[in-house]
């Protein structure tokens, strides 16, 4: 299977580095585009991934097309490259939906919301198909992504949400760890905010690999940790009064921008529409 990738921005690149190291794509078979060559022939060197000459060479040569562009220049590109029905059309754009894909490709096509720690091999994919897919396409699709983690199935309405668990997720975290260590710098000026990160991020992989290993639940390993008035238990108190209205502020922000976005594709497809007519 031939599989084209068109933007070679951070998730572009993340797309090949996980198929390549993850060996579920040979490089021959890996077929790329970049409006800038350079990244492509940086991938080409590093991978040995195929650099196409235009997106219309990807468009019309893959069997599964990833676009890794901006929302607002994804659907004018596909509806620019007349791409044969055959192609499997793959959006990582935010804000697009199945059915403005579906009114500039004939073909099958599907949204997915990659993550950058894919490229560890590890993390989740977020997919939703359209009803174009076989039960083959989408039995190969769900198969090619569990290659860089984990695959899951999502609905439209739920897609936006989980997309702020996992592709947002490693850089919220980081915001909050980084947070964690300042504190304990301004508590303990003595301890270098160096040493107090790298604490963190071994306290982060110690703890997501005792969850997995022992398929517990958050409240599980809580209560193992979390002694009867001891300074685990105190502290969560202590982040039960401020966490939650923040976690609620962050997904209620999340849906306006996502809202707002939407809102602009919709836009620029009635204005292509008009122009069109």
């Amino acid at each position: 299977m031939k599989i084209g990738i068109i933007g070679l921005g951070s998730m572009g690149q993340m797309l090949v580095t996980a198929f390549c190291k993850s060996k579920a794509v040979s490089p021959k078979d890996l077929l790329v585009y970049n409006r800038t060559r350079e990244k492509a022939d940086r991938m080409q060197e590093t991978y040995g991934v195929t650099v196409a000459s235009s997106a219309e060479e990807v468009g019309h040569s893959a069997d599964l097309l990833f676009v890794c562009t901006k929302p607002l220049d994804l659907l004018p590109l596909v509806k620019e490259l007349s791409l044969p029905s055959q192609v499997h059309l793959v959006s990582v754009a935010a804000g697009v939906s199945i059915e403005d894909l579906e009114a500039v490709h004939t073909g099958p096509v599907s949204k997915v919301i990659p993550t950058v720690t894919s490229q560890e091999l590890r993390g989740v994919s977020l997919y939703t198909c359209s009803s174009r897919l076989t039960g083959e396409q989408q039995k190969q699709f769900a198969s090619l992504l569990s290659s860089i983690g984990t695959a899951q199935e999502v609905s439209e309405q739920e897609i936006e949400t989980a997309t702020i668990l996992t592709s947002s997720g490693p850089g919220l975290l980081a915001g909050i760890m980084e947070s964690f260590a300042q504190a304990a710098v301004r508590k303990s000026p003595g301890l270098s905010l160096d040493t107090a990160r790298k604490m963190l991020v071994e306290t982060m992989l110690g703890t997501a690999q005792l969850l997995q290993s022992e398929q517990l639940g958050f409240d599980q390993l809580i209560e193992r940790v979390a002694t009867k008035g001891g300074i685990t238990e105190e502290g969560l108190r202590v982040l039960e009064k401020r966490l939650p209205a923040g976690f609620d502020e962050l997904f209620d922000m999340t849906e306006s921008k996502h809202a707002l976005l939407k809102e602009r594709v919709k836009q620029q497809a009635a204005n292509n529409q008009e122009k069109g007519d």
